[in-house]
């Protein structure tokens, strides 16, 4: 008895098996019908787990909620073996590409002619986003990576510890190609310059300048006449300023003593006056200031607490320089007398921008009053930059609680 039990268990289990036999192994048996994936393994570069024909590490094989039968978000999916760059993604700057796109965007998710399964070559893919960039290569000095397109010799295309995503701090990245031999005239100042940033003096891109200086910067910088500034430099010896503080920048520019407010704590310089806001050797920008994200958040910390907030809680930000936090496109501390030292009044700072909107808006001007304190209404009396609660960034929904702000009866 106990063997014929046995054999009939035996007898259901293979049975129960064999019904489930598959008629060939993956990846053959998928290759039946997809043909032409099977073609695709001859390209130059081909994604390990496709090559190894492990077709159910990434797809589900009866149904799924993702397209493609993905067996799930397509990020998540490759973040689960790309262990490095799932690390790389808690650094400080990751790369816009990724953070609202998925990887497929740029990368093939089986094979490909170029290199990392890249969708395009590396320079075209990067001009994609990045085309304003193209024009800079029509400058006199172009630097050599940039020139061939290789931008990932210099830039992480994922995440980096270091502004614009650069592979190491500027000293070490360029370091690592240009040994430092900075002179004036026949004297070296290479000890002097050791500690400074390389991207101080030099673009990383192009520039009409030899060395690849600037690409903007002050004239007697990029004409190399270092002593219209700095006393008579020598060997070995510590580089001085005939002038110390703004009094310096103000024995040329003397143009900005009227818009300039003297007491102002940005100009103080205690903080290093002018050079608080601006390069003072050469810049990315034309009117030579730093980068905000460098400079402002170090004091205006709350306001980049706020402004955090708020770009989690609203569905997006219309406001192009607040999402790219680039202050000085609206406030300009300390060359303005207007509140929050905007550029004009405030109505005039937002319509720069927005023009369509500022012709069909609510009434505003100076004719037009606050019930509720009195002041003309402009654009800020409804919409808050950087504390927004509503769409179109506005403090209040606009569907009732906004207009009863002012509109009670």
């Amino acid at each position: 008895m106990r063997y014929a039990l046995c054999a009939m268990l035996v007898f259901f289990t293979t049975s129960a098996f064999a019904q489930g036999d598959l008629r060939e192994k993956a990846p053959d048996l998928c290759y039946k019908c997809h043909i032409k994936l099977k073609e695709s393994l001859t390209r130059s570069s081909v994604h390990f787990p496709f090559k190894d024909g492990k077709c159910n590490s990434c797809h589900n094989a009866h149904a799924g909620n993702m397209k493609g039968l993905l067996k799930e978000q397509i990020n998540s999916l490759c973040l689960n073996c790309h262990e490095g760059i799932r690390n790389a993604l808690k650094k400080d700057f990751v790369h816009n590409a990724l953070k609202k796109g998925v990887c497929t965007d740029c990368h093939y998710a089986h094979s490909g002619e170029n290199k990392h399964l890249l969708v395009k070559a590396q320079k075209d893919l990067c001009w994609d986003c990045h085309n304003s960039l193209k024009e800079q290569l029509s400058k006199s000095y172009v630097h050599t990576p940039f020139k061939d397109g290789k931008c990932s010799s210099c830039h992480d295309p994922h995440a980096s510890s270091e502004e614009n995503l650069a592979r190491a701090n500027p000293n070490k990245l360029c370091q690592s190609c240009h040994i430092a031999k900075c002179k004036v005239g026949n004297v070296s100042i290479t000890s002097a310059i050791q500690k400074m940033s390389c991207d101080t003096c030099h673009g990383g891109h192009s520039s009409n300048t030899s060395g690849l200086l600037g690409p903007y910067g002050h004239t007697s910088f990029l004409n190399m006449k270092c002593d219209q500034c700095h006393n008579p430099i020598e060997a070995d010896k510590k580089i001085t300023l005939k002038i110390s503080g703004k009094g310096l920048c103000l024995s040329c520019h003397k143009k900005d003593e009227i818009k300039l407010k003297e007491n102002d704590i940005h100009i103080n310089d205690a903080k290093g006056g002018c050079t608080l806001c601006h390069s003072y050797h050469a810049s990315k920008k034309k009117n030579m200031t730093v980068k905000e994200s460098q400079l402002c958040f170090t004091c205006h910390e709350n306001t980049e607490k706020r402004t955090t907030l708020m770009e989690k809680a609203l569905k997006s930000i219309r406001c192009v320089p607040v999402k790219n936090r680039k202050c000085f496109e609206c406030h300009i501390p300390p060359h303005s007398n207007n509140p929050l030292y905007f550029k004009t009044d405030d109505i005039q700072t937002c319509a720069q921008c927005h023009t369509q909107q500022h012709k069909i808006t609510h009434p505003i001007g100076k004719d037009v009053k606050d019930p509720r304190n009195g002041q003309p209404i402009t654009c800020v009396t409804c919409h808050s930059m950087h504390t927004a609660k509503a769409e179109f960034m506005l403090s209040f929904d606009r569907k009732r609680q906004l207009c009863i702000q002012c509109h009670k009866k």
